[in-house]
């Protein structure tokens, strides 16, 4: 399966050194991804927005008035479980918003630094959108697990 991610930047910030192929490789390349999608090519959509466009996007859509890292938007979640549909076309996954402001400010507590951070909140969205999430303990292990991989293994393709 490929994996095709399209990206927009609005306002201020942008991707920084994210390498889209790289992280495009790796997560369409994954077992997991592999496992739940049957389709030629899964495509997502990635926008970068200020602090303030996602605050406003988290209020809206979450009701939560505060500003987050990243915000996924799937299309195949029926009442929390992912149903795609099984075909072999091209597939559109949904949209994935990050606010490189925010994840600069984290950033600085970590020690991945901004790209590591950045990669880290991109592989967490679009794990949103093939239905991974961290609701309970047991499917927060299992997505920090495999988010954590893609992570390592994003960073081991970049540096070839």
């Amino acid at each position: 399966m490929i994996l095709r991610i399209d990206v927009s930047s609005f306002g201020e910030g942008g991707a920084g050194d994210l390498d889209i192929p790289a992280l495009e490789s790796e997560i369409g390349s994954s077992p997991e991804m592999k496992g739940l999608l049957v389709c030629d090519v899964a495509q997502v959509a990635l926008s970068f927005v200020s602090k303030d466009e996602i605050k406003g996007l988290n209020a809206v859509y979450r009701n939560v008035s505060e500003s987050t890292d990243v915000l996924s938007f799937p299309l195949w979640e029926e009442d929390g479980v992912f149903s795609p549909p099984q075909w072999g076309g091209e597939l559109p996954l949904g949209d994935v918003v990050i606010s490189p402001e925010f994840v600069r400010d984290n950033a600085h507590s970590s020690d991945t630094g901004f790209d590591g951070e950045m990669a880290l909140v991109a592989i967490h969205g679009i794990l949103h959108l093939v239905g991974f999430d961290h609701d309970t303990d047991e499917r927060m292990t299992a997505m920090w697990s495999v988010q954590e991989r893609m992570r390592e293994g994003y960073f081991r393709r970049r540096h070839r």
